[in-house]
């Protein structure tokens, strides 16, 4: 199959030998000399009005697009901001993403995205790469409590910020995060005031601060409960956080039979949560009744999955748009102060958690 142009679509325009239009070709469509095109771009106020006029109109003619480079060459910067996540294919960072992008797109800057995979090597990659291309700033989301790498990278001229992260130091830099400790108590007070005496915590790495951070919040409804932690709680711990994990867990959640099965999982993200759902429902386990399971994240497919997955939300568009205002702040105002900002999540109950039930059916072993 072939396709053919079409005729109603307006030729590209192009400047001598076919490169694009320069701000000569603006200057003699308008008329005016190259610096008065250069003061529209960029110092408009200084330029009369009818002038401007016939500049902005010719630059429309032309369809013409600044070139940012020369300016980047003089200030040593590009334009760019590297966002630093742990997975691109998890959806709460797509969300986080947006909000960053949204806030870049609004001060003229562009987002390069880049994956640590949750592993410190990766991310100092991810880091000099950012310092080799001059990128103006970063909103990193660290895969440990080791801040060597962001470090380096302040002292090469590029700030930062630190997103989802609550135990960075205001002396260092900014940080974004949501309270991980509530978040694990409001998931703990859920399952405990449903009878659920015996939960097992699914998660992630342990040296990642969010997993420890929604343990220690899980731990302390038990405590206020009256149950002893190392008793109610089981930890199984995943080498990541993503749905395969999650599935490759469920041999460990439910080792030991049905009368030694937990009467809930705590999973630490939504993504956990849907494969352990998934590898659940392939044993013939049913969710709730056998098992009741709790999220993190409240990504989107959370409440389109069956049953609904009980989670804890989190802002995390707003998580996004605040890193990066934050970061604006730090790059334009010469008073900036650093600041830890801390939103708070939100339990959101759908269909997976129930009452517990007196006894565990045998025939589910």
């Amino acid at each position: 199959m072939s396709f053919a142009a079409d005729p109603a679509a307006p030729e590209p325009v192009r400047g001598a030998a076919g490169r694009p239009v320069g701000i000569n070709e603006v200057a003699a469509r308008a008329g005016v000399s190259p610096a008065t095109v250069s003061n529209v771009l960029n110092r408009p106020e200084r330029v009369a009005g009818d002038t401007r006029r016939r500049v902005e109109e010719a630059i429309a003619e032309l369809d013409y697009v600044r070139n940012s480079s020369g300016s980047n060459l003089r200030s040593g910067r590009s334009d760019s901001i590297g966002l630093v996540v742990h997975d691109v294919t998890n959806p709460f960072f797509t969300e986080v993403a947006r909000g960053v992008q949204d806030a870049a797109a609004g001060e003229g800057r562009a987002v390069v995205l880049l994956n640590s995979d949750e592993q410190a090597s990766w991310q100092s990659r991810s880091l000099r790469l950012l310092a080799e291309q001059r990128a103006a700033g970063a909103v990193v989301m660290p895969v440990d409590d080791d801040m060597s790498d962001l470090l380096w990278l302040r002292g090469r001229g590029t700030p930062w910020v630190v997103l989802d992260r609550g135990d960075v130091g205001a002396d260092l830099g900014c940080s974004v995060t949501v309270d991980n400790h509530a978040g694990g108590l409001a998931a703990g007070r859920h399952l405990i005031g449903l009878g659920h005496e015996r939960v097992t915590f699914v998660s992630g790495p342990l040296g990642i601060e969010q997993c420890a951070r929604r343990l220690d919040g899980l731990r302390a409804a038990c405590e206020e409960s009256g149950l002893a932690p190392e008793r109610a709680i089981r930890v199984v711990e995943t080498p990541q956080l993503n749905p395969r994990s999650g599935e490759q867990a469920v041999e460990e959640v439910l080792a030991g039979g049905p009368r030694r099965r937990p009467q809930a999982a705590f999973c630490a993200n939504d993504q956990l949560a849907l494969g352990l759902l998934k590898s659940l429902g392939a044993r013939g386990l049913r969710v709730p009744d056998d098992l009741s399971v709790v999220g993190y994240d409240d990504v989107d497919v959370a409440g389109l999955v069956h049953p609904g997955l009980t989670t804890v939300a989190q802002p995390k568009y707003e998580l996004g748009r605040a890193a990066m205002r934050l970061l604006h702040s730090e790059l334009s105002d010469a008073d900036h102060v650093h600041q830890r900002l801390r939103f708070e999540p939100e339990l959101v109950v759908r269909g997976s958690t129930a009452p517990a039930t007196v006894a565990t059916p045998e025939h589910h072993g």
